[in-house]
């Protein structure tokens, strides 16, 4: 690996990104989180010595009509955490040790089902230039992988101490890779049917469908090597009386989901940095009200100095009436220079440096020293705009649009600390809230009159009624764009649907 470039002998090395391996470059994943929002998780490798850059911008273009009056901040929700902790810690003996050991185990799990999802796009690819067999093979591969894995942990497991905390502990992790295990099967096995549906149902003669139809045969004991797998690990989930989903019962399935929702925030929550964040406008408000207040009193100590000038001279009656209204104006602009100023300030902080700071502290449990991992500038802006007509662009019509755009500036520090302890990424996660478009949106599906040819009348037909918004993420490492994402978010009434990219 190439040593970090030094800028100069003061300032901290700035590492460039050109230089690292693949395996380093950042993840970035944009899709629907749930019915009303929207997700972008972004994972940035952190640097092996001094400093790294970082940029992630996000912009969606909604029609003005179709978005309400609101603060973007306030539906914007942000996480970050460590990623790629180290789970070959040789000792298990703690609390925390233990959680980030599940934590571990489950990023391989993860990265196993990953392995698995990209060989069978590869099996039904008409432009893989391996031999079919060595991506089936590698199905069966990943699959005996992950149970490899799990059985690893659960010896793992064993050996942790036998007291009464770590036990409970060690149960947790044992019931929450469980879960993860699972997850990665029933992925794995839907991933299969779904290759084996389109081979029994294509009625095509192409490249991928004669691929899929030869491989039958091997998919069918990939199938069953899984199902052996699923039949195995409910076995020790019943041995260990864990909570299943039963699908006959509502509140069975109730209670199964929010045990693995607790269970991931349980263990997930070891990683989570510490957030200091505050607004610009907040942290400076005493500075620029006091320079907007300076400017306003200056005018009005002018504006009185002019008013009494030669007022002794004057007569009563006149220049008494005039005298305060002229004072009245005075003090009139006075507050509204100082109201103006604030709302300038406010407005086009962004401009000049940022709209909020924040700051993300290792915890305390991974790091006691508590290091300052990475710094961000982030402000989120809207903004009115003018499109040509979709329909004619030439036609010189125009439609009101509204752009949403969230940059985030961000610099990551190396902390040896984190490196020891196998951790190699910073992963932030931002979720934002479309909820305020549904109010503006027709119905979800509006009757469509379709002409019957057999029964020679119309009829009515509900025709889904979608919207679709452009959305676009742009992740730059240094000066360097790695990710560079374009599609459209299609939604409607009822909530988002998916984002198709381009």
């Amino acid at each position: 690996m190439a040593a970090a470039q030094v800028v100069t002998q003061a300032a901290p090395a700035i590492e460039t990104y050109a230089t690292r391996d693949a395996a380093d470059r950042a993840d970035v994943r944009l899709a629907v989180h749930d019915t009303s929002r929207i997700e972008w998780a972004v994972s940035v490798p952190l640097p092996r010595t001094g400093e790294a850059e970082y940029a992630i911008e996000l912009d969606l273009e909604v029609p003005a009509n179709m978005l309400a009056s609101h603060s973007p901040w306030d539906h914007l929700q942000e996480f970050t955490r460590l990623d790629g902790p180290d789970d070959t810690a040789p000792s298990v003996g703690s609390i925390d040790a233990l959680r980030r050991f599940a934590v571990g185990i489950a990023a391989k799990l993860a990265r196993t089902h990953e392995g698995f999802s990209r060989h069978a796009r590869l099996v039904a690819s008409p432009f893989a230039t391996d031999d079919v067999s060595h991506h089936l093979a590698a199905l069966e591969a990943w699959v005996a992988a992950a149970e490899q894995v799990l059985v690893g942990a659960r010896r793992r497991l064993t050996e942790a101490p036998t007291a009464i905390e770590i036990e409970r502990e060690a149960r947790l992790v044992d019931e929450y890779l469980s879960l993860r295990m699972l997850e990665l099967l029933a992925g794995a096995e839907r991933t299969l049917h779904g290759l084996q549906e389109r081979a029994a149902s294509s009625a095509a003669d192409d490249a991928s469908t004669k691929r899929l139809r030869g491989a039958a045969p091997a998919l069918a004991n990939v199938d069953e090597q899984i199902a052996d797998a699923l039949a195995r690990e409910m076995e020790h989930r019943e041995d260990e009386r864990y909570i299943e989903a039963t699908p006959d019962s509502p509140t069975g399935l109730e209670r199964y989901l929010d045990r693995a929702s607790q269970l991931k925030k349980h263990f997930q929550e070891v990683l989570f940095l510490e957030a200091e964040r505050f607004a610009v406008t907040d942290r400076f408000h005493h500075v620029v009200a006091g320079a907007v207040a300076v400017v306003a009193s200056t005018w009005a100590f002018v504006g009185q100095l002019y008013l009494t000038k030669g007022s002794l001279s004057a007569s009563v009656s006149g220049s008494l009436i005039l005298l305060c209204i002229l004072a009245g104006i005075v003090y009139a602009v006075k507050d509204r220079i100082k109201e103006i100023g604030r709302q300038w300030f406010a407005s086009n902080v962004h401009r000049f440096y940022a709209q909020r700071i924040a700051r993300y502290r290792a915890p305390a449990k991974t790091c006691p020293s508590r290091d300052v991992i990475a710094r961000a500038k982030e402000s989120f802006l809207r903004e009115n705009e003018r499109r040509p007509d979709p329909l004619n662009p030439t036609s010189g019509a125009t439609v009101p649009v509204t752009n949403l755009r969230y940059r985030h500036q961000g610099t990551l520090e190396s902390s040896p600390t984190l490196t020891t302890a196998g951790i190699s990424r910073v992963k932030h996660v931002f979720r934002y809230d479309m909820s305020p478009l549904f109010a503006r949106l027709d119905d979800a599906t509006k009757p469509v009159p379709v002409f019957d040819s057999k029964m020679r009348r119309v009829r009515f037909t509900q025709a889904p009624r979608c919207y679709r918004v452009p959305i676009r993420i742009i992740v730059r490492l240094g000066r360097d764009v790695v990710s560079d994402q374009q599609g459209s978010l299609v939604l409607h009434k009822r909530g988002l649907e998916r984002i198709d990219f381009e």
